[in-house]
């Protein structure tokens, strides 16, 4: 995600009482647990879309609860960017990444990027704000090889002030990638897609380890009216990408570290490529991310 490129016996019987107690407790928290953990499961044996059996799946986040797991699942900050891993002016960037920006809810999670003045702590002032979520949370994922996937809808819902729609909705750069892991001090990057949404049917499909490789795909339908499955195999043999379970990509790259997986919806700022200037706020929303190995 760089610039364009064209985890006693009384006493005893008190205590035995007392276990007896504690264990109940502990059944009945373990099976509320179980029952949360439950609702938010993947479809059981589910398997990525065109990429075939055999995969166990790892890791995943279904979306269905009333907030982001903050903290367990993922953080809002990401070793890729500066400004405390929130902004990246240096990266052709003009939003700091908020977590109130990402919100969950209907078995959605939908970030909105939002034109407002924000001071970070470090006193860099952003006219936008948006947000992104890293698998680095207490429970997140790392991975070297295996299948990544998300359900998303790109670059929709562009308004302006009045919260009308506004046909240009050039500005916005979303993207499902990974990022090296924590300790990893070689670049370690996938992209399974980018997207300018300047020209929002281009996706760009790349391998930035290695000898990398990616491709440029003119998707067939608006990637920003309804939800697509987007895919990434990464094996020792390279990485694969999908759209829709269709195989769309092949490059030699492939990462020899580990790496944690990102969603985001950046704001650009290279001219001529900036939001429009009547644009107030666009969203991206995400109905599930997963991740396999066999």
């Amino acid at each position: 995600m760089f610039q364009r490129r064209i985890t006693v016996p009384v006493v005893a019987g008190l205590l035995a009482l007392s276990g007896a107690l504690i264990a109940t407790h502990a059944t009945a928290a373990d099976e509320a647990t179980t029952s949360r953990v439950l609702a938010d499961d993947p479809p059981a044996g589910v398997q990525p879309v065109g990429g075939g059996t055999g995969w166990g799946i790892k890791w995943w986040d279904e979306f269905n609860g009333t907030a982001v797991d903050w903290g367990t699942k993922w953080n809002g900050h990401s070793s890729a960017l500066a400004d405390a891993g929130r902004g990246n002016k240096g990266n052709q960037q003009l939003e700091y990444n908020l977590d109130r920006n990402c919100s969950e809810a209907n078995g959605v999670m939908t970030m909105t990027a939002k034109r407002e003045r924000y001071q970070a702590p470090s006193g860099t002032t952003y006219d936008w704000t948006s947000c992104l979520l890293s698998s680095t949370g207490s429970r997140g994922f790392t991975f070297k090889y295996g299948f990544m996937e998300s359900r998303a809808k790109l670059t929709y819902d562009v308004l302006n002030a009045q919260g009308s729609p506004v046909s240009d909705k050039r500005g916005f750069w979303p993207a499902f990638w990974t990022w090296q892991a924590a300790g990893v001090n070689s670049w370690q990057e996938t992209d399974v897609y980018e997207q300018y949404s300047d020209n929002p049917r281009r996706l760009y499909l790349t391998s930035h380890a290695n000898a990398g490789g990616g491709c440029q795909v003119n998707l067939a339908f608006d990637p920003g009216a309804d939800f697509h499955v987007y895919g990434a195999d990464i094996s020792a043999q390279g990485t694969k990408f999908y759209i829709d379970g269709k195989l769309v990509c092949t490059v030699a790259g492939a990462p020899s570290e580990n790496t944690n997986i990102i969603e985001d919806l950046y704001v650009y700022s290279r001219s001529g490529y900036e939001p429009n200037p009547a644009t107030a706020s666009g969203k991206k929303a995400v109905d599930y991310v997963r991740a396999w190995q066999r």
